[in-house]
């Protein structure tokens, strides 16, 4: 038996339907559908999980209604589909296969012309159907998208890309073979005379409404006679030649991380959802271990806006300095800039707005602004030479406004000052210190969800700045670096590398006198 489409409303779609309206809602949707045919609002509630085959649907429209009736009820299908309420299941041997779950999809020309008067008969014919991409010929070849990967979650394995609007769920393991076997260029007739055992017996026809089923949901492309997939970077297909090029910078990892950070291209939740609300959040401040350490200098603030450069000043100054003088920078030097940079400055506590009775959330602003106020980011220093300072790895703690050492000049003290140096491009004799920026990630995902890394990168960002700032009106020689060793970080430090980890890392030493910014 050949392969069927099914449709069925996605997870949390609910339908309320009379006989001349339908409301359809959704987390953050709710669409009206008036005026409304019995015969379309009788197969609406025929959409409940697992749904119905789309060609019973059909004929069901037309024996109560007219070809009218059919018309209105592709225009309806391909509405929600757009929305995202839709989804589409191939069935094939009595059982599904893979199901297609479309996220909200951004305005398109063959939904503009639909919206637009296209005649009742075209949207009968084309909408609502599997695989109405690009038509397929018998030399024509497929070939599973560089960005496409595949996971778990929950029970159901998924497919998924950063260029796609859409996921699939695979409900069958032959799938897997199937996309495996897509790793090179292959027509539908040689994934067919393939199947000796690892695709255990698909029809033809189930082959190509599944290679339809993944082409409509962008996992995997097209090509033509005559084109070829050798260059790693190659998508594929006609239409997609022009994408080729504009998708030419982007690795898989930053695109991919680029979607799923931002809203459009996920269906997940997102922003301040208190997923661990349930929790009791993680503190505002790392309780310091009591270690030998050193009480750092407090400048006078007050004196400090009176006597400092101007805002414009410094900025027009600000650049990076990857040269120190032959005296180091002063104990006295790097505990203002801490100060200035990054100190407690008021605690407090507050009821986190959607845990109704749990427990307050704690509070502890610092002179650069973060995300959600929450300060994720400890700053950990290490130090190769500075007056007063004994070598080694130290932790910051910004309440007492003290260092407490760690660990001396261990073998992965070293490493992370050689790392820092080659990142930088200079001789790590020549360094004096690097600050390192870790994440207590799970305080900023107690609150966050989706968002949370993407978040702690952007507050990385802002102590770069706060601390370029810093280190310019004092007269000192700062530089930003791109990169640091994350499980370096965690061997020196003994933090577990899922709890805390290195996020960012930051040169400081004593200015050249004869540099002028």
């Amino acid at each position: 038996m050949a392969a069927s489409l099914w449709l069925s409303w996605q997870n949390q779609v609910s339908l309320s339907a009379s006989d001349d309206e339908a409301v359809v809602a959704a987390p953050g949707t709710r669409i009206v559908l008036r005026p409304l045919r019995p015969e379309i609002s009788a197969a609406m509630k025929r959409l409940a999980p697992p749904g119905e085959d789309e060609e019973r649907l059909a004929e069901s429209i037309l024996s109560a209604g007219t070809v009218d009736s059919l018309a209105r009820w592709y225009y309806h299908i391909d509405h929600l589909r757009r929305r995202g309420l839709i989804r589409r299941s191939l069935h094939g041997e009595g059982r599904p296969l893979a199901t297609l779950c479309p996220f909200e999809c951004p305005p398109s020309p063959s939904s503009t012309v639909a919206r637009n008067g296209v005649s009742r008969r075209q949207l009968c014919a084309t909408n609502g159907k599997a695989g109405h991409g690009r038509p397929e010929t018998g030399a024509s070849r497929y070939v599973l998208s560089r960005f496409a990967y595949m996971r778990r979650e929950a029970d159901e394995l998924i497919v998924e890309s950063p260029l796609a609007h859409a996921r699939v769920i695979l409900h069958d393991s032959r799938l897997m073979s199937l996309l495996g076997e897509l790793a090179s260029p292959k027509t539908t007739d040689e994934l067919v005379q393939r199947q000796d055992g690892s695709l255990h017996g698909l029809a033809a026809g189930d082959v190509a409404a599944l290679l339809s089923l993944l082409h409509e949901a962008n996992m995997i492309e097209l090509l033509t006679a005559g084109e070829n997939c050798l260059d790693e970077n190659c998508l594929g297909g006609e239409a997609d030649s022009q994408a080729a090029g504009t998708l030419e910078a982007w690795e898989f990892h930053d695109l991919l991380f680029h979607s799923r950070s931002r809203k459009g291209r996920s269906k997940g939740r997102f922003g301040a959802t208190y997923r661990f609300g349930h929790a009791s959040p993680p503190p505002a401040l790392k309780t310091p271990v009591e270690r030998p350490g050193y009480e750092l200098y407090r400048p006078d603030m007050k004196r400090l806006e009176k006597s400092d450069p101007s805002l414009a000043a410094v900025q027009e100054r600000r650049c990076s300095l990857r040269e120190y003088a032959a005296q180091p920078i002063t104990a006295r030097q790097l505990g203002e800039f801490l100060y200035r940079v990054a100190r407690v400055k008021k605690q407090w506590q507050s009821q986190a707005s959607s845990v109704e009775g749990g427990p307050p959330l704690e509070f502890a602003s610092r002179p650069f602004p973060a995300g959600g106020a929450l300060y994720e980011l400890d700053f950990y220093i290490a130090v190769r030479a500075c007056q007063d300072i004994a070598c080694g790895l130290y932790h910051y703690d910004p309440l007492r406004h003290r260092l407490g050492r760690l660990a001396e000049m261990t073998p992965e003290v070293g490493s992370l000052l050689s790392d820092a140096a080659m990142s930088a491009g200079i001789d790590c004799e020549s360094l004096q210190v690097l600050v390192i920026l870790a994440s207590r990630f799970g305080r900023i995902a107690w609150k966050y969800e989706s968002m949370a890394y993407a978040l702690t990168l952007k507050n990385v960002g802002v102590v770069y700045q706060t601390m370029y700032l810093a280190a310019t009106a004092m007269n000192l020689a700062p530089c930003a670096l791109g990169c640091g060793d994350s499980d370096l970080f965690a061997r020196a430090t003994g933090t577990d590398y899922h709890v805390e980890t290195s996020v960012g890392e930051f040169l400081l030493g004593s200015k050249l006198s004869h540099v002028f910014t």
